[in-house]
């Protein structure tokens, strides 16, 4: 566990105003205290990798050792106007970073850190506190460790003593014999540093010198004696406070996600130009720009990149700060036959692609990065073609060259994001084989919640490097540039670059994963494969009605109309329906409903949520309104506009990355939002086809997650019906209203349905009550007589509850860990929020673990020419198969998915034919 972080801000702040040279903006605002605090601040997190800090700072008021001493701290010059002018912003800085910052009018640094730390450490926590102080030596124990950021030197309590010479238990009375004229603690004349060392060795603690004090011989003795009075005070002043009265919990102080328009305001001011562009950045996980998300917010402003030319006609080496590798840019033939001997030689290494484009349908090949250690990397530029570009090699030629070996099996390749590389290297004849490990995944595998998975992101956190960002190098917006505009120079250390920490992060995330088997099982025996397939499933597509999606299209407007007049005629009003803003004002103001609430920015909230809730027809229209223009842009327009138009195919992209629990998410289009019980969703589903000669087969694993609670909660009743086929709805309901199964009610096995795929998603009582129209008390019963006939499943939720808030994490049937970092959160809605994931992790992580294994499974059986897979959504797999084979090949579908895994309840798959989808399903 990383642990929980102390900043000194008080501290942090003097000590980079006198490190650094004076800086200032263009209007003559001091920066340097800015600059370097930040940069010493991010030093530190990126070193630590906190989950929960804070930056604490002194206030200008006096504090209750003012009023013991007059003298304290009186010694101490004002503060320079160029550093005070700083402070806010610096503030403010750190507010919009995400860091937790607090100050407490009447109380200094030192004693709430000492009280934060006091919390921790009897909460069992690690604690480290950052500064330059002295005085918080005091606070060392064994959970409590110091240093000073600015010079990389921990503390521990050990530490203390070679330092001091005394114990930090004895810290105190060290400060109080010694003396601190800074602070006004006056101490004893004559005794510093060594004689207050070897007084408290000798005798232990103050009380005792003062006991012994006739003991003393010399001057010592006899000023102990004369100060006896002034040592209590001077023993207060330089005791830290513990126990201060603070309305802040250790779940306060966790770290929030960066407010980017504060800091695109504040960089501006600040004219802090780097950190600037790093805010703009594409989130795109189909290409390179899934490698070009936000590097770390603030950049050490002294940190500039030196490149050394070496050859220009040939290669270019830039040392990079990460491991102080070479960065290479193959541009003659010679060094090209040098780079090709080697790859023809070695059996591993990271490789990259830049292309022209985020869309691998169409992405033209510029170059390639190679990596085969830490020290060296590779790029080799083919098609950049700005005005005066230097010659390079044929790009033709070069391809057909390193082919046999991104073709073979044997020579092993290391990727972030493979698949995207793997597709474009489709595009120009080569098959990618050999995957071996990708640092996306591997990241994912890891932590799915740690960080987003981008190179940029991952390298942060695992190297604490800071990578080149596209925008930096190509602009944004318009004017953004293609790869192929990049002058070579650039493109080489940013191609470089992502080999190099491509292969980085393959070293340090595989040492990682090495300590959890099962991590690597899932690795390299699940998503790995998965990627493989995927990619054949992308470039495979599914085949579109474009005509019938034109009709249905124009169908929905018909409806979309007719609603806009009864809406028009229920207000008493045309208005535009699409507009909150509009809305607002009909519903709480023209029509005057109850339930309206302003926004922050004065408009009237008509979320779903709100409109639920209103006793009116018209917000149902509205409702209704809004789903159907939404599935016309998604889908009957928007597949429309995705489909090629040559072979009338769509091809959405998949994202194994995103999701916390595994569960694989689509994009172009977004498959997974498609309504599944509704009429209007089979309409959509009916315009996806098979070609001629060829049917639509759908295998779906009925149940899937109510049969993995079974599994996972052993409840003898659950698992009994399931063991014997019977419908786990009617059960349920005949189990809890005690009536035999003959006699359970359609509206009966409807209720029994919603409680327990409910309860799989933590649903309340109040949950209960809004879904089924009960009354709380009929919900609260309901419910606890469904934990009476089931309590396997109450024991299940209760154990995962624990073991989240022990771990910090739950699991998946394959050991998939899924962290639930907000299962102590000191907010009720947030913790229980948490503790609902944490029970549906489990049984949703492992639904998309048997997916996955199933892709893996049945790729290995599909006839080649005869069948494809298409699409995966939900828990369900859609094929293409030829007519003739179709129902022998919908047997060895259901066989193969029905046993990937077994468990303690049968799995069933359930599997359909048709023309469309529609029809299959």
């Amino acid at each position: 566990m990383p642990p929980f972080v102390l900043v000194d801000g008080s501290y942090f702040l003097f000590r980079a105003f006198h490190a650094l040279p004076p800086l200032t903006t263009s209007t003559g605002l001091h920066t340097n205290a800015i600059r370097g605090a930040i940069s010493a601040i991010q030093k530190l997190m990126r070193r630590t990798q906190p989950t929960h800090m804070a930056v604490i700072f002194d206030t200008p008021e006096p504090t209750f050792r003012h009023e013991l001493s007059p003298i304290y701290k009186g010694d101490r010059p004002s503060m320079p106007e160029e550093l005070a002018e700083q402070i806010p912003y610096l503030h403010a800085l750190i507010r919009a970073l995400g860091i937790p910052l607090y100050m407490l009018p009447g109380a200094e640094a030192d004693d709430i850190i000492g009280t934060l730390a006091k919390r921790a450490e009897a909460a069992g926590q690690q604690v480290l506190i950052s500064t330059g102080d002295k005085d918080m030596a005091q606070l060392v124990t064994e959970r409590v460790t110091l240093e000073d950021s600015f010079k990389d030197k921990p503390m521990d309590v050990n530490g203390v003593f070679e330092k001091f010479g005394v114990w930090p238990h004895q810290i105190i009375d060290y400060l109080t014999l010694m003396g601190d004229a800074s602070d006004g603690i006056m101490g004893v004349p004559g005794v510093g540093a060594k004689t207050a060392a070897k007084l408290l060795t000798e005798y232990g603690c103050i009380g005792s010198i003062l006991e012994n004090a006739d003991k003393i011989k010399g001057k010592v003795g006899q000023n102990i004696k004369a100060h006896a009075d002034g040592i209590a005070l001077d023993h207060q002043l330089a005791s830290i406070v513990c126990d201060l009265d603070i309305g802040l919990g250790y779940d306060d102080l966790k770290l929030l996600d960066p407010n980017t328009e504060q800091l695109r305001s504040l960089y501006t001011e600040l004219e802090f130009r780097n950190q600037l562009q790093s805010l703009d950045h594409p989130n795109n996980p189909n290409g390179s720009a899934y490698k070009q998300n936000s590097k770390a917010i603030i950049k050490n402003a002294q940190a500039e990149e030196q490149v050394i030319t070496e050859d220009q006609a040939s290669i270019t080496s830039t040392d990079d700060v990460l491991g102080q590798a070479s960065y290479h840019t193959v541009l003659s033939q010679d060094a090209w036959d040098r780079l090709l001997q080697r790859l023809n030689t070695e059996k591993r290494f990271a490789f990259d692609t830049e292309t022209t484009s985020l869309d691998y349908r169409v992405a033209q090949i510029v170059g390639f990065s190679i990596a085969f250690d830490a020290q060296d990397a590779y790029y080799v530029p083919l098609a950049h073609d700005y005005e005066d570009a230097p010659q390079q090699l044929n790009r033709d030629l070069v391809l057909a060259q390193i082919k046999p070996v991104l073709e073979d099996a044997s020579v092993q390749k290391i990727g972030h994001h493979l698949k995207y590389d793997a597709h474009v290297l489709e595009n120009q004849g080569i098959e990618l084989r050999g995957w071996y490990f990708d640092t996306m995944l591997a990241s994912y595998v890891l932590n799915s919640v740690a960080t987003r998975h981008g190179m940029d992101d991952v390298a942060r956190l695992y190297l604490s490097h800071l990578t080149t960002t596209f925008e930096q190098l190509a602009g944004k917006g318009a004017k953004q540039k293609t790869f192929n505009q990049i002058e070579i120079a650039a493109a080489a250390h940013y191609a470089a670059e992502d080999a190099h920490v491509t292969y980085r992060l393959y070293e340090v995330l595989d040492a990682k994963l090495r300590k959890h088997p099962e991590l690597i099982n899932i690795l390299h025996n699940v998503e790995m494969p998965v990627a493989r397939v995927l990619t054949m499933m992308e470039e495979n597509g599914i085949e579109l009605n474009l005509e019938f999606l034109d009709q249905l299209g124009a169908e929905f407007a018909k409806t979309m109309q007719d609603l806009e007049n009864r809406i028009a005629e229920l207000a008493g009003e045309a208005f535009n329906v699409s507009s909150p803003k509009q809305v607002g004002e009909v519903l709480f103001e023209k029509l005057g409903l109850k339930g309206g609430k302003k926004t922050a920015t004065g408009q009237y909230s008509t979320s779903e949520s709100v409109l639920e809730k209103l006793e009116h027809p018209i917000a149902g229209l509205i409702l209704e309104y809004r789903g159907l223009s939404k599935l016309k842009s998604t889908y009957t327009d928007g597949l429309l506009k995705q489909a090629n138009n040559d072979t009338r195919r769509v091809h959405t992209s998949y994202h194994q990355a995103l999701t916390a629990t595994g569960r694989l998410s689509s994009t172009d289009p977004n498959l997974q939002n498609i309504p599944v019980r509704e009429d209007i969703g089979r309409q959509i589903r009916k315009a996806f086809v098979a070609p001629k000669g060829r049917v639509l087969l759908a295998a779906d694993y009925s149940q899937i997650e109510l049969r993995l609670m079974a599994h996972f909660s052993q409840d003898e009743a659950l698992v009994d019906a399931f063991k014997h086929g019977q419908d786990v709805h009617r059960r349920t309901a005949a189990e809890v209203l005690g009536i035999p199964l003959d006699e359970v009610s359609s509206n009966q096995r409807r209720q029994a349905k919603a409680v327990n795929f409910g309860l799989l998603y933590g649903m309340s009582e109040f949950g209960l009550t809004r879904q089924l129209g009960f009354s709380r008390e009929e919900s609260r019963s309901y419910i606890g007589k469904y934990f009476q006939r089931y309590p396997g499943v109450l024991e299940y939720m209760e154990r995962t509850r624990q073991v989240a808030r022990e771990q910090g994490f739950v699991e998946t049937i394959l050991g998939r860990r899924l962290y639930t970092p907000d299962i102590m959160a000191s907010n009720k809605m947030v913790k229980q929020g948490a503790e609902r994931a944490a029970i549906n992790a489990p049984l949703q992580g492992s639904a998309a673990d048997i997916i996955k294994m199933a892709m893996i499974e049945v790729d290995k059986i599909l006839p080649q020419d005869q069948a494809k897979m298409l699409l995966q959504v939900h828990d369900e797999l859609v094929f293409e198969a030829d007519e003739a084979i179709a129902d022998e090949l919908a047997v060895k579908l259901q066989e193969v998915m029905q046993s990937v895994l077994p468990i303690s309840v049968p799995l069933v798959v359930e599997v359909g034919k048709g023309s469309n989808w529609d029809e299959a399903h």
